[in-house]
């Protein structure tokens, strides 16, 4: 096609592929919080601008039809902190979306090279999507989604600034460092993994042989009030660590006294979230660190706990001051 004609096709397509890019992100984040999927950085989308597409037009001698032909008109990365989401999100992507290819780059290496890992599919939106109004114009526009971890993102951007995306690139006088590089970076998503597993075994043998009295840390309060709190009301970014300073400031210190106070007090503070979610026309109000701060309030008083967070305030700030911006 005549670049001008597809410069005109690209003006038409592009509003809408920018409408697809929002909404599989949308869609996106909302499927890896219900999976429980960590996000390294925010999901990071765009649509290729016009430049890219006729430089590469001119680079690769590429003859278009359509810009719809592109594979990756829409780009999608997916930064994961951890190594073993990526079996998840591979299940996550297959289930939701058409998958027109997928490859793993990793399998590109010998077992002695270093180089670029990650997670590349061409998808489409599915059929069932299609059939939603908002996203009948959508249909059969192509969108890469690259997935990879966080510490395959550092090795990717690092080696992208250096050039060097390929062992034959590299000086061979540079060659041991770069290998060096590489193998710490995998080896940190490996130990990640590892931590991981041995994080699932230390609280599972905690609550299996759990001593009443000995004190709680961040785990084990996160696995008692996932006990006997309501799962709706468990958010991604619970501050279990900041909530121990205020259980130790009031001396509920060991999982038997946490345990009776939240048992305790359970009814008024879940009628509380029920009133404030009706107020604010939520599902639910309080976080598990929401609900077991009110179980704070019902225990010693709604000002002992003000009080005491104004404190906290107050000495975050005069330590902000004291550290030099």
């Amino acid at each position: 096609m005549d670049t001008s004609v597809l410069f005109d096709n690209y003006n038409l397509i592009a509003p809408k592929a920018a409408r697809l890019r929002d909404s599989i992100t949308s869609e996106l984040e909302h499927l890896l919080a219900q999976k429980g999927v960590t996000l390294g950085v925010p999901i990071e989308a765009r649509v290729k601008e016009w430049s890219s597409i006729e430089e590469k037009l001119t680079r690769k001698s590429v003859n278009l039809n359509s810009v719809k032909d592109l594979d990756d008109l829409v780009g999608i990365r997916l930064i994961l902190l951890f190594r073993r989401d990526l079996a998840a999100v591979d299940i996550l992507l297959r289930d939701a979306l058409t998958i027109l290819s997928a490859e793993d780059t990793s399998l590109r290496l010998a077992e002695t090279q270093f180089g670029y890992q990650s997670q590349h599919y061409i998808v489409e939106l599915p059929q069932t999507w299609l059939k939603i109004p908002s996203f009948v114009e959508l249909g059969g526009i192509r969108i890469e989604i690259q997935v990879r971890t966080l510490a395959q993102h550092i090795w990717a951007a690092a080696s992208h600034k250096l050039q060097y995306k390929h062992e034959a690139s590299v000086p061979i006088q540079l060659r041991r460092s770069i290998h060096r590089a590489s193998a710490l970076l995998e080896t940190i998503d490996i130990e990640f993994d590892r931590l991981l597993e041995e994080r699932s075994k230390y609280i599972e043998n905690q609550l299996s042989s759990e001593d009443p009295n000995k004190p709680i840390n961040v785990e084990v309060l996160s696995a008692i009030a996932k006990e006997l709190l309501p799962a709706q009301n468990l958010h991604d970014t619970e501050q279990f660590n900041d909530l121990l300073l205020d259980l130790t400031h009031f001396k509920v210190t060991t999982a038997s006294k946490l345990r009776s106070m939240l048992i305790r007090h359970k009814s008024t503070i879940l009628d509380s979230d029920k009133k404030e979610s009706k107020r604010r026309n939520k599902t639910h109000y309080f976080s598990h660190v929401g609900l077991i701060r009110q179980s704070l309030r019902e225990e010693f008083s709604s000002k002992a706990v003000n009080d005491y967070s104004d404190i906290k305030r107050h000495a975050s700030e005069r330590n902000k001051k004291i550290i030099p911006s």
